[in-house]
């Protein structure tokens, strides 16, 4: 499913100083996993995950997805590529549209289909879509919270319905950083709850990265 060969990260400073990110990284990972990265902050954890959501450039090595394969000095295609095969939510960044949480997912999915959410035909799109996004929102845990204003959702129900925006694009792979490091025990819960439903009932691939041990020990069970 997925294989990381000898991947190096450095990025270059301004006055000169070099800081290495990632050093000859190696790992595998199963299709239908869920795989947690365990680091400390700083360690270069969500630099991994940006390398293999193909928005971030490296300096050396070879990430394998499936039939795509991607090197430092790829082809911009094939690096379009796998941003079309993962999806990622990143650390305290929501991008919530000020509409409800329903209509947050039919826009993705009607932009996943058709290229840019922010022409979405609404009407159209919840006669297309508004099944799936429902799907969605179940496999979450935020059907009971479809008609509800996005953007007074918790933290932890933002969480939520990012994984539930992201899968609208139908990933192989989820990419995950720090999902749940922020929340109260409850929150927590809810959140990694959501993140085994996925995987059980969708079977994508999860990497998960946290600096929680506690976090990749739920998880795991």
């Amino acid at each position: 499913m997925i294989e990381v060969k000898n991947l190096s990260k450095t990025y270059k400073m301004d006055n000169g100083d070099e800081i290495k990110a990632l050093d000859d990284i190696n790992f595998k990972v199963k299709s239908g996993e869920i795989v947690g990265i365990l680091g400390m902050s700083g360690s270069g954890k969500t630099t991994l995950l940006k390398i293999l959501r193909g928005v971030e450039s490296f300096d050396s090595g070879v990430i394998l997805l499936d039939d795509i394969k991607v090197a430092h000095d790829s082809n911009p295609y094939y690096f379009t590529k796998l941003k079309r095969a993962t999806a990622i939510h990143l650390q305290r960044s929501f991008g919530l549209w000020a509409e409800t949480v329903f209509q947050n997912v039919v826009r993705k999915l009607y932009g996943a289909r058709y290229g840019d959410e922010s022409m979405t035909d609404q009407e159209y799109a919840y006669q297309e879509f508004g099944d799936q996004a429902m799907e969605l929102l179940k496999l979450v845990g935020l059907e009971h919270k479809a008609q509800h204003f996005a953007p007074v959702l918790s933290g932890g129900e933002k969480q939520r319905l990012i994984m539930a925006r992201q899968l609208a694009k139908k990933p192989k792979v989820l990419l995950l950083d720090e999902p749940a490091t922020m929340s109260c025990p409850k929150t927590k819960q809810e959140i990694l709850d959501a993140i085994k439903n996925i995987n059980k009932e969708l079977g994508v691939t999860v990497l998960v990265v946290s600096h929680l041990p506690e976090i990749h020990e739920y998880l795991d069970d």
